[in-house]
């Protein structure tokens, strides 16, 4: 009987502790302005049930003196742990520092370019009910940026853009004024602006700090 409830106890650990994962890391591709309390309900469902776990593998190890006994204890651990570590993760693609980054502001949506300083990007597709994320790598020559694919949510459209510092945009920062760099567009292979109506209003230039 001991064994049966011990797999009583694992069962719930491995659900919620599955169910979180899944939804962590499906923030990180496409989240909805409700994920966040849907993490935490689910987290504190999860720790109530980890607690209840550890007083009911104590109460057993009292009576098996086997750390075996400490089994459900020990995945649920786990799970906390691998949870930990992929929000870090998932944190250090997001929050790396940038080296330059732009935003295109289409109304209700928005799409948003950041290229990092450690050669990847991240790019963002939404509103304030949910984005969806695109992740991948770039090299910037000059001002030229070529990035690791050529369609992306189908608003990238080739994988070469230009930082250019035409005044299109006003600036609104003394940062922003000192970098020259005005929008970022997408050209294609004989550097012919694709979508003039779609450019990317420099945020952030920190290349030349």
């Amino acid at each position: 009987m001991t064994r049966d409830y011990k797999i009583l106890r694992i069962i719930p650990l491995t659900i919620f502790g599955t169910w979180f994962t899944y939804k962590l890391y499906q923030t990180s591709q496409d989240d909805f302005f409700l994920d966040g309390i849907i993490l935490i309900v689910i987290a504190f469902i999860g720790l109530l049930i980890f607690i209840w776990t550890i007083r009911k593998d104590r109460k057993e190890f009292k009576t098996t003196q086997k750390l075996t006994s400490y089994l459900p204890s020990f995945i649920g651990l786990l799970f906390i742990l691998t949870n930990i570590g992929l929000f870090y993760y998932q944190d250090s693609k997001t929050n790396a520092p940038t080296l330059i980054s732009g935003f295109y502001d289409g109304g209700f949506n928005g799409f948003s370019v950041d290229f990092k300083t450690d050669g990847n990007y991240v790019m963002a597709n939404g509103s304030g009910l949910g984005q969806s994320y695109f992740y991948g790598t770039y090299k910037l020559k000059d001002s030229i940026i070529t990035i690791d694919k050529s369609n992306i949510d189908n608003c990238i459209k080739t994988n070469k853009l230009v930082i250019r510092t035409e005044s299109y945009y006003q600036k609104d920062s003394i940062d922003l004024i000192k970098s020259k760099a005005n929008y970022i567009t997408q050209i294609d292979d004989k550097g012919n602006e694709i979508d003039r109506e779609f450019r990317f209003r420099v945020t952030e230039d920190n290349r030349n700090k």
